[in-house]
């Protein structure tokens, strides 16, 4: 098949996006509807209208499948520009060493008493200190919130009234106190920091460790979401996931939970979003609007841009014989992708199995103990989509 030139690419998205929106043409709106559409099933209600019924949500709609898969998707632009932040410095190994930074003494707010945990790492300083303030304003009384260092958090001394959350999720003590944040925080400085950013220092010790946050407070969330997926999906079929339980069959659980297709989308959107985000809009290749006319094509198109100009790059680097030459920009699409698929997407579901074990009345396999992953990543693999 012959491969259409970059500014064929171009002209022929930045038409379509024009005629798309300025415009009725069957055409272009059919072209955009199917290519450009990245819709949830639950639209927010638009700004200045009264509010009526349809505008609310209720408790059966937190737990609905569409609700649950508009959030995460929601939360991608969250963890993306958050590895996006994190990829601009160099790994900056010593702010993970315990005594790298000397002289930090005890975090803010913390618990921790001096002597309790010796010394701690940049890292560990900067996230504790940062939990205990999160603490006191009531982060982790949210169930879709999960602390790193829930031992180190201060007892709240406050009046701020205790926040009332619906009943969500199974109430069992040891659902409750499921946690993986102690191996996403290793495969986070294992396998992430490695993948996404340059190796050597560059001394920006304080701006790396807030980024580094940054992206674990949303990794964290994001996984953790399993629970509301796992009872989602229980409630759905319960016999089904008690006789598999039951049974002691974890892989038949992890088959039923698993809906390939979803996880795909999930993939290549991860993928297209890291493209975009990624890259430098190319606003001297667009129109610009001409009077009366709604400026905001232009934007939309300059993003687009970007995508398509990051595919043509990778085709014409097979092209010239090399078929894993890194795509420019920010960070590397395909190991956002990696990440979803490999970490994000696993961890996900080894809390749904554990979440589903405990819920069914069962300690789940030891392979799903909340340190450690049910297959252990130790690098990332990006796939060549040429």
């Amino acid at each position: 098949m012959r491969i259409p030139t970059f500014s064929t690419l171009l002209n022929l998205l930045i038409a379509t996006a024009t005629c798309g929106a300025y415009s009725s043409s069957p055409m272009a709106s059919n072209y955009i509807s199917n290519n450009f559409r990245w819709s949830s099933s639950l639209s927010a209600s638009t700004i200045g209208e009264s509010t009526t019924a349809t505008d609310n949500i209720t408790t059966r709609d937190l737990l609905s499948l569409p609700y649950i898969r508009s959030t995460l998707i929601r939360q991608e632009e969250t963890i993306i520009f958050a590895l996006i932040e994190r990829a601009q410095f160099r790994q900056n190994r010593i702010v993970y060493e315990v005594g790298g930074v000397p002289g930090l003494g005890v975090p803010p707010g913390s618990s921790v008493d001096g002597g309790e945990e010796g010394e701690l790492s940049f890292l560990d300083f900067m996230l504790t200190g940062t939990e205990a303030l999160h603490s006191a304003v009531r982060r982790y009384e949210s169930p879709e919130e999960h602390a790193f260092f829930p031992s180190r958090l201060p007892k709240r001394t406050n009046s701020l009234n205790i926040l009332d959350y619906p009943q969500l999720l199974c109430e069992e003590e040891a659902i409750s106190s499921l946690n993986w944040n102690k191996i996403l925080y290793d495969k986070y400085l294992s396998v992430v920091v490695p993948a996404i950013s340059t190796n050597g220092d560059d001394e920006q010790y304080g701006s790396t460790v807030i980024a580094d946050i940054a992206v674990l407070q949303a990794l964290s969330k994001r996984i953790h979401f399993g629970k509301f997926v796992a009872e989602s999906k229980y409630r759905s079929d319960p016999e089904g996931f008690q006789r598999l339980v039951d049974a002691g069959d974890a892989d038949g659980v992890m088959k039923l939970l698993t809906n390939e297709k979803v996880e795909e989308q999930v993939l290549t959107r991860a993928r297209l979003k890291a493209t975009t985000y990624g890259r430098e809009p190319m606003l001297s290749s667009l129109p610009k609007a001409q009077d009366g006319e709604d400026s905001s094509t232009s934007i939309i198109a300059a993003a687009a841009a970007a995508a398509v100009v990051a595919a043509v790059e990778a085709v014409q680097s097979k092209e010239r014989g090399v078929p894993n030459a890194k795509i420019k920009g920010k960070v590397d699409p395909s190991i956002i992708e990696s990440i979803y698929r490999e970490l994000i997407i696993p961890m996900t579901k080894d809390i749904e199995v554990a979440y589903l074990f405990l819920r069914c009345g069962r300690a789940p396999p030891m392979e799903y103990a909340c340190d450690r992953m049910s297959v252990d990543v130790t690098e990332l693999h990006p796939r060549n989509f040429l």
